[in-house]
């Protein structure tokens, strides 16, 4: 234990004072024991002065509620097709139960959460996607909205009051009409815009797979170049596709670090952060540059 003390010492004085992006998936908001691990860590890195701020998904849970009005999810290239009863469940599962169910597991902590929106403070205003060229087919994604500008005004506010954001991916365009926004962008935005040390995604897989049936096939460390041509070779795909678009987009602006680790790793995100080792994927532009 002492040892491990003194090992994880250069890196808590490395990130004492920056700003962590972690994004969890709707999976984790749904099992009980991942998000108990999940939020004990947060609480660990609130505690020795790194500052948080997390950025939440809820796709299945909003899947079960669209299923549960008689419609069935639309899904290309693992973004949500986004019309009127869709935008509505949205709003009332993201920004109601999801949020809430996060913002009260960290509580339970002893994390002093707050519960947010990208629609407040104007922290993310958004424009309306028109319709683009999807593998050939002009595609209309409905309400969903593309960032034009994030204001850190009032994340930053509530982090120097020693509070610890918990968003979830709803923003507005100028207009004040609501849109939804994929999370993993989302968290990359954000990133961006706060300036933060690391963006980290917390997913139901170990991190970038070369095997999706064999989770020891991880892929420690991965680069531009590599991201490309598993993308072509099919190995990234589905939802996995908008988390690297998301990691590679925050790193060629400006964000330190991004990493893809497992919810069901034990500690993962205390790993990753304090150890030499790490675990899961780390995401760089160039091995090169390392």
């Amino acid at each position: 234990m002492i040892n491990e003390l003194y090992n994880a010492a250069p890196y808590i004085d490395q990130f004492q004072g920056t700003v962590f992006v972690v994004k969890i998936g709707g999976e984790v908001l749904q099992n009980p024991r991942q998000l108990e691990s999940l939020t004990r860590q947060i609480l660990v890195l609130w505690q020795i002065g790194i500052h948080p701020v997390v950025v939440h998904g809820a796709g299945p849970q909003l899947d079960d509620a669209i299923a549960q009005s008689g419609a069935k999810p639309t899904k290309i290239d693992g973004r949500r097709v986004t019309d009127e009863n869709v935008l509505r469940l949205a709003v009332q599962t993201f920004r109601g139960t999801a949020n809430l169910a996060l913002v009260s597991a960290l509580v339970k902590q002893r994390v002093p959460a707050v519960g947010l929106s990208g629609i407040d403070g104007s922290t993310l205003t958004l424009r309306k996607r028109p319709p683009v060229d999807v593998g050939g087919k002009m595609v209309d994604f409905g309400f969903v909205g593309d960032a034009v500008n994030v204001n850190a005004d009032l994340i930053l506010s509530l982090i120097e009051a020693d509070y610890v954001p918990a968003l979830c991916s709803l923003g507005a365009d100028m207009d004040g009409q609501v849109l939804n926004i994929n999370a993993d962008t989302m968290a990359c935005e954000l990133a961006v815009g706060l300036n933060a040390e690391k963006l980290i995604f917390i997913t139901d897989k170990p991190g970038i797979l070369h095997d999706q049936k064999d989770e020891s096939s991880i892929y420690s460390v991965l680069d531009a170049k590599d991201i490309e041509r598993l993308k072509s070779e099919g190995v990234i795909s589905g939802g996995m596709l908008p988390k690297v678009t998301a990691a590679l987009g925050a790193l060629k602006r400006g964000v330190s670090r991004v990493h893809i680790l497992g919810a069901d790793e034990d500690d993962a995100l205390l790993e990753e952060t304090f150890t030499n080792q790490g675990c899961g994927t780390m995401i760089t532009l160039s091995r090169e540059a390392e």
